[in-house]
């Protein structure tokens, strides 16, 4: 194969790397050794150190002067990739450590689709439905569930575990901690599937940090919803299929495979149960081994895939007698369009916003490069280098699927393509060439100059007013006002100046890693803002919908049972003026009180009892100006009547 022929492997070529930088680096220097050098800038095909030039006569020689010597920032860069995820996780903690402050203070705030997925959790914790969290849910809970994934157990049974994991002084922070857990097994997931793909260290670090700068997944570490965990699942899964199906045996990672499927179904739904098993379809024919499937270890992971949907199925239908929640669930799942749905695009839009500016790198790459070895690639990838194979068709397969994914189920689609592109970006990324790197770096300091443009001018009413005009919105008052409210804006809007001047005149672009810390710290400095001072901000406007724990917890209570209702009727009952409010109306009802003086002459205390219990007196619901004021009446005094 192409890969043996390799004269000059990188330096510090891995294992892991070395099947997909041999076989590029073969062909360049076989086809144009100068031109290829200086099409990829001088690093080899893992983005690292300086690959050696090539001179006139076609020998090998050590790189000049005039060859791109690695910064501090790029060798700090390699020494991280030591590390493994521990740098992606401390990153991350970095990210999200004002939640738990802020939590832990009393004064996190959450968003109403937040708010969706503690109230279920809150029901679930006080009814006991496990298996259909949503079912037996009161009228008002059942309205505010507007996604599908809010009615799959996952998440609630990710957060019982940690509820129970969790000591009771810290109980505040679970929430807080929900979100962060699975943001970060998202990440591990990430960086496990370039690794188990055959990308070096250096791309699964750079898959990670991407998606730690990327608008999709940032917000995800503050946000407490199943996206991140369903994503998690669904790339632990394809981890597992990755190894296990080039494995001639795989008795850990095949039956994992299916059973963390299953898991992600049961958190995200049918895109993240199916998108694993038809991708190992597509691999097994594709490296023509189909046979692999009908091996006793996948038949194995079959089998609990099947017993693990049936056993909670049957469990559901069996002995949680939740009828409703089963309707709706079939309900929902059989409204799949077809042949697609209104809005198809808006799963692939998110995704590609998402991952904004680092879906330029596609138009970065040297093309010339990728097409001269693409036939070569091609076959490779039926053998030596399969893992690569198999994340694009994960990808691919889960851009086809998406597609017919309602616009309802957008977000939890998006994040899983999301990552699903990190470990192809990170590997592109350190391949850059020259003019390539150059370029794409002055794409992304363009995108933080417009956004800072924007969020400055959003600070001042002069500037605020012009861009409506630009654009051709204009603002009612309230909004102005709003917005001009947000002082954190034009701090978030000078930062990412900043950091676009930055990214222009001082950062050296010939180095991908070093660069790629750079934009990791900017990430980290922008959320610091955001999360300390944009946030509070919103939360004094009633349009952002944003509340705090207590807040959420306190109208819990009388939807799930009917005991709080009791003592507001006793501190009714114990105003000495209620009795006196029956009298006040009677004046304007009189001739309707006469039949009810004349059949029960103290109109006292027992004026109550006969709206009580309505069925049971049945002439006492004849006169019609009674009914409306005989039941408002009584309503008020309940407690003083039993006692």
């Amino acid at each position: 194969m192409t890969s043996d022929k390799a004269p000059n492997p990188s330096p510090d070529a891995t294992p892991e790397s070395g099947t997909d930088a041999a076989p590029e680096a073969s062909a360049n220097a076989a086809s144009a050794p100068a031109d290829a050098t200086a099409a990829s800038g001088g690093r080899d095909a893992d983005g690292g150190r300086p690959a050696r030039e090539t001179r006139k006569d076609g020998m090998n020689a050590p790189a000049s002067k005039s060859a791109p010597v690695p910064g501090r920032a790029d060798n700090f860069f390699q020494a991280l990739c030591r590390l493994g995820p521990l740098f992606l996780l401390l990153v991350l903690a970095a990210q999200a450590w004002p939640d738990f402050w802020q939590a832990w203070r009393g004064d996190a705030l959450y968003c109403p689709a937040e708010i969706q997925n503690i109230r279920i959790f809150l029901h679930t914790a006080q009814n006991g439905p496990w298996l259909a969290p949503t079912a037996g849910s009161t009228p008002e809970l059942a309205g505010q569930i507007t996604c599908l994934a809010a009615q799959w157990p996952g998440f609630t049974w990710f957060m019982a575990l940690l509820a129970v994991l969790l000591p009771q002084a810290a109980s505040a922070l679970l929430f807080p901690l929900a979100g962060a857990l699975a943001a970060a097994l998202a990440l591990l997931g990430v960086w496990g599937l370039s690794r188990a793909a055959g990308f070096g260290p250096k791309a699964a670090l750079a898959a990670g940090l991407i998606l730690l700068c990327a608008p999709i997944f940032a917000p995800l570490a503050h946000f407490t919803g199943s996206a991140a965990l369903s994503a998690a699942l669904l790339l632990f899964s394809l981890l597992c299929f990755c190894h296990g199906w080039q494995a001639k045996s795989a008795w850990f990672c095949l039956p994992a495979g299916f059973v963390l499927a299953g898991l992600a179904g049961l958190t995200g739904g049918l895109f993240h149960l199916l998108l694993p098993l038809l991708a190992s379809v597509v691999f097994l024919l594709w490296r023509g081994a189909f046979r692999r499937a009908q091996a006793l270890d996948a038949l194995t992971g079959f089998v609990l895939l099947l017993l693990l949907l049936a056993g909670w199925l049957g469990s559901v239908i069996l002995w949680t007698h939740a009828e409703g929640y089963m309707q709706s669930l079939y309900a929902t799942l059989a409204r799949c369009p077809w042949p697609l749905p209104a809005r198809w695009w808006w799963p692939l839009a998110g995704a590609a916003l998402g991952l904004a500016p680092w879906l330029a790198l596609v138009v970065c790459v040297s093309w010339q490069r990728v097409l001269r070895s693409a036939w070569s690639d091609l076959k490779a990838s039926r053998a030596e280098r399969a893992g690569s194979a198999f994340v694009w068709i994960s990808l691919v397969l889960g851009c086809l699927f998406s597609l017919l994914t309602p616009a309802a189920r957008m977000q939890g689609v998006a994040v899983a393509l999301a990552c699903l592109a990190a470990p192809l970006l990170g590997k592109a990324l350190l391949r850059l060439p020259h003019l390539g790197s150059r370029l794409f770096y002055l794409i992304a300091a363009l995108c933080l100059l417009h956004a800072g443009l924007a969020l400055t001018a959003a600070g001042f009413g002069f500037s605020l007013d012009w861009t409506a005009r630009f654009f051709s919105h204009p603002l009612s008052p309230e909004q102005r006002e709003m917005i001009l409210g947000l002082t954190a804006l034009p701090v978030l809007g000078v930062l990412c100046l900043l950091t676009a001047v930055a990214m222009t005149r001082f950062i050296r672009r010939d180095h991908p890693g070093g660069a790629l810390l750079f934009c990791t710290l900017a990430a980290v400095i922008l959320t610091q803002p955001a999360a300390l001072m944009l946030a509070p901000e919103l939360a004094a406007l009633p349009q952002a919908g944003l509340s705090r724990l207590q807040d959420i917890q306190t109208p819990a209570a009388p939807e799930n049972s009917v005991t709080p209702a009791a003592p507001d009727a006793e501190k009714i009952g114990e105003i000495p003026a209620a009795p006196e409010a029956a009298p006040a109306l009677i004046p304007d009802q009189a001739p309707a009180r006469e039949p009810v003086g004349a059949k029960n002459a103290p109109l006292t205390e027992q004026e109550a009892a006969p709206a009580v219990a309505p069925e049971g007196d049945a002439p006492l619901a004849d006169p019609q100006p009674e009914a409306p004021d005989a039941g408002d009446a009584p309503a008020a005094l309940p407690a003083p009547t039993g006692n």
